[in-house]
């Protein structure tokens, strides 16, 4: 790759995308490929979000003028994301740079059926136009071929490093079993199926107990957690990462996140990491990752009678609890863990590389 870099296109906002890049930096990726991270976007105010956005632009734009870049690696989710990173990806085409687009919208499927058919075929030029397109998972392969049927797709899924364990992981004390849910609540990530659930659930499990850690509609959740009579069963924790999110993940006895729609979480990788059974959804790239009866309980979004049968169960069988955790952290190392999945990253990243002019004149070529 000579001297020039590899740039990373994504926004700092909190959640999974972040989280994913975060980890390239923290395990070595950045050092290894020479990789800048450009932060396209953030949270915040509109006015303040496009200052961001054009700043790096100009940035990227800088470095290719330059020749100071190799690849652009584009972490692309839906709406607003898909055309600010096309922008961007087109710009470092032009200069001869090839991309690779990494797909983690997890509603980029609804956000593609309702764009015209005009916006649509726009959609699957971007992706055809890349030198590769990243996926999470075999589905949503699939989903990008039947749109994009000349695009060259990879499936990377995300992954995390498997975490030492103490020897009294996953341990219910007194008697009690505590799940746990993080990431933004709201609708989408099920947290109005699973308070309704919980309040079902309790009335034959009366020990369970969920912690919620997220931002999102904080309040309307409390409320109606308050109105179902279980508020004294459920504590909303806030926004948490870093050392804090590794003593709940240390210290629950499950995982639940009732999705309606997902890529492949990085909150659920890192729930098996830990050892916890974990209850989900059929939905994204989940079932590739969970196999149901085994590493936990799948259950169709929105069914909220499912998830009371899923909670009694993990709340009320201890024995099967700790198996599926055991084989949910097995499962991870063997597929989804660092060691597995970086190595495919730096193939994907040569490939890309090797159909370049820039990759050519790098090898002598």
């Amino acid at each position: 790759m000579s001297d020039r870099e590899v740039v990373m296109l994504c926004t700092a906002a909190r959640g999974g995308m972040r989280a994913v890049v975060e980890g390239y930096r923290d395990d070595g990726v950045f050092a290894q490929h020479r990789v800048r991270w450009i932060v396209t976007h953030d949270e915040g105010s509109l006015p303040r979000r496009l200052r961001l956005a054009a700043s790096a632009w100009l940035a990227l734009l800088a470095l290719l003028l330059r020749r100071r870049v190799a690849l652009v690696h584009s972490h692309m989710a839906m709406r607003g994301s898909f055309w600010r990173k096309s922008l961007f990806n087109a710009t470092a085409r032009a200069f001869g740079v090839p991309v690779l687009a990494h797909l983690h919208g997890s509603e980029f499927r609804q956000f593609h059926a309702a764009l015209s058919p005009r916006l649509q075929r726009r959609v699957a030029k971007e992706f055809e136009a890349c030198a590769g397109v990243l996926v999470l998972s075999e589905a949503w392969a699939a989903f990008v071929r039947g749109v994009a049927p000349r695009a060259t797709v990879t499936v990377l899924p995300n992954y995390v490093r498997l975490p030492a364990l103490p020897a009294d992981a996953g341990a219910a004390p007194d008697g009690g079993v505590t799940g746990l849910f993080l990431g933004v609540i709201g609708k989408r990530k099920g947290v109005y199926d699973l308070l309704p659930a919980l309040a079902q659930a309790l009335r034959q499990v009366p020990g369970l107990r969920l912690l919620i850690g997220g931002n999102g509609e904080v309040e309307r959740a409390r409320a109606r957690s308050a109105e179902l009579g279980i508020d004294r069963r459920v504590e909303f924790l806030g926004w948490v990462s870093g050392g804090r999110k590794a003593e709940l993940l240390s210290s629950a006895q499950f995982y639940v996140l009732p999705s309606h729609n997902e890529g492949l979480p990085m909150s659920l990788l890192e729930a098996m990491a830990h050892g916890l059974p974990v209850i989900s959804t059929r939905v994204g790239g989940i079932p590739e990752l969970v196999r149901d009866g085994i590493d936990g309980l799948l259950v169709e979004p929105g069914d909220v009678r499912a998830l009371t049968d899923a909670l009694v169960r993990v709340g009320s069988d201890d024995a099967w609890r700790a198996a599926a955790g055991r084989s949910g952290r097995e499962r991870v190392a063997e597929a989804f863990s660092d060691q597995v999945v970086l190595p495919r990253l730096a193939s994907a990243y040569a490939a890309a590389l090797a159909g370049s002019s820039i990759g050519r004149a790098a090898r002598g070529g």
